[in-house]
């Protein structure tokens, strides 16, 4: 029993939103809105639930060590607490250096402030590195529950959404993760946010706060600029459909580029004129490499074969499987539930609550699909420019990604961090296709909406049970 003690008090901690739902429910004081915040506080528990059995050695992504004087992004960081100062010498000497600094500056200014406080910068000052990502994490569910309130959707549709994008694995796993994907994809988010708030309002407030949040990005991933194009979509539209306010329109375009510009493109224009390193460079693997995908990529994307359903997990040649995951969708699939890892190795029983996790995320998505195709065609309620964000979001990102899986023939591309803000895409489309099907007369159109209804409740549930599970298998067998 006391293996299990700590597990057990910090589940009954993720119950507290659900008992302070049911105290407010009897004093009649439980809005629609609460019941959303409480969502989101029992995301921040299950975070915190997450890295009480994730190091900052497992589940990372080329992290690798601190303090080690080698290479990763814990090497980045550790070169900048203890140099103060960004790298004098070619980034793509050293591994993950070619990244941009933000997300290390941020982590090597806390690591100092353990120092001044006393603490070991290279035990406990790195080992709470993850509260950052827990907050950066966490913030993003807050402001993916703002943007969807921006949509008008229906309370408990609201709720539906919110749930989704909080409890969804990619944003637990990242939460613990400690290269610089949760930052760039919490900036991407509060892009959106602050471009569909400017839509409606034209603040130079709200388009001033989407520069630096493009640009804040871009300082932290290049790869935040793919939501430009979206961005700059509705920025169009707006333009036309208030042509009459040019002269206050135009002024805000300029402004908000002369401030994302230079601050998202600092880095790469200093490493292009420093050491000549190419403004979209990514290192490229070996085919030596043991995860190199040997097939051409129209077999790639048309292999369909039913054997790659036979496991949720990402399958690699160098842990036994038979093959290496090759279709970029599938693996989207897999990886979007459980990273790159295989959980429960000793467990039937509960790695069968994964299988049908991996079922539910792959109907989520297919109904994200039907869902952009109902927003266009039928949906007359959804304002204009908020189809041409999601829709250009979503194109351009995926996109990408099946052009980076391409070109990078590698299973470490095929990985949901390039597609975060798909979550949030999928999840706002869902519910506009749940509200429109509320107010259709089609008995067939409610009926998916019901069975949606049930599939995105048992997909968060299903997360929860995994992700706390997974602490109890941690404590029994891991140790």
């Amino acid at each position: 029993m006391t293996l299990y003690f700590v597990p057990a008090l910090m589940t009954l901690m993720l119950f507290a939103p659900l008992f302070i739902g049911i105290y407010y429910k009897k004093k009649n004081m439980l809005t629609d809105k609460l019941v959303c915040y409480l969502i989101l506080l029992s995301g921040v528990l299950l975070r915190i639930i997450y890295i009480s059995y994730t190091d900052v050695g497992t589940r990372q992504h080329d992290v690798h060590d601190f303090f080690e004087h080698n290479s990763g992004h814990g090497e980045y960081i550790t070169y900048l607490f203890e140099n103060h100062a960004l790298p004098n010498f070619d980034p793509r000497d050293k591994f993950q250096f070619y990244h941009p600094p933000l997300h290390h500056i941020i982590c090597a200014l806390w690591l100092t402030a353990a120092k001044l406080l006393g603490f070991s910068p290279e035990t406990s000052g790195v080992g709470s590195l993850q509260y950052l990502t827990v907050i950066y994490s966490s913030l993003f569910a807050l402001f993916s529950f703002k943007t969807l309130e921006l949509f008008d959707l229906k309370p408990r549709t609201l709720q539906l959404c919110t749930a989704i994008v909080t409890f969804h694995p990619t944003l637990i796993i990242m939460s613990g993760s400690l290269n610089n994907d949760m930052l760039s994809s919490l900036f991407g988010m509060l892009s959106l946010y602050f471009t569909s708030k400017w839509a409606r309002e034209r603040k130079w407030s709200s388009i001033i706060l989407t520069a630096f949040s493009i640009g804040l990005g871009m300082f932290t991933k290049l790869s935040v600029g793919l939501l430009a194009p979206g961005v700059a979509a509705v920025f169009l539209y707006i333009l036309i459909k208030f042509r009459k306010e040019y002269k206050k329109l135009i002024p805000q375009f300029f402004v908000f580029g002369l401030i994302c510009v230079p601050i998202g493109m600092f880095w790469s224009i200093r490493n292009l004129i420093k050491f000549d390193v190419p403004i979209n460079y990514v290192p490229l693997l070996s085919k030596d490499s043991g995860q190199y995908i040997d097939k051409p990529p129209m077999e790639r994307l048309l292999n369909w074969k039913p054997f790659q359903f036979m496991s949720p997990f990402t399958q690699w040649e160098w842990s036994g499987a038979s093959y290496n995951e090759f279709n970029p969708v599938i693996a989207l699939w897999k990886n979007a539930m459980f990273d790159e890892q295989t959980f429960f190795k000793k467990s039937i029983t509960l790695q069968s609550f994964c299988t049908a996790l991996f079922v539910c995320g792959i109907i989520l998505s297919l109904l994200s699909v039907a869902g952009f195709v109902l927003m266009w065609i039928k949906n007359k309620n959804v304002k204009l420019h908020d189809k041409i964000l999601l829709t250009g979001v979503a194109l351009v990102v995926f996109g990408n990604y099946i052009n980076f899986c391409i070109h990078f023939p590698h299973v470490c591309t095929e990985n949901m961090r390039y597609c975060v803000p798909l979550i949030f895409v999928g999840a706002a489309v869902i519910g506009m296709m749940l509200d429109s099907g509320a107010d259709s007369r089609s008995v067939i159109y409610k009926k998916i909406n019901d069975y949606a209804k049930k599939v995105m409740t048992v997909f968060c549930g299903l997360s929860v049970f995994v992700y706390v599970m997974m602490m109890f298998y941690y404590h029994a067998v891991e140790k």
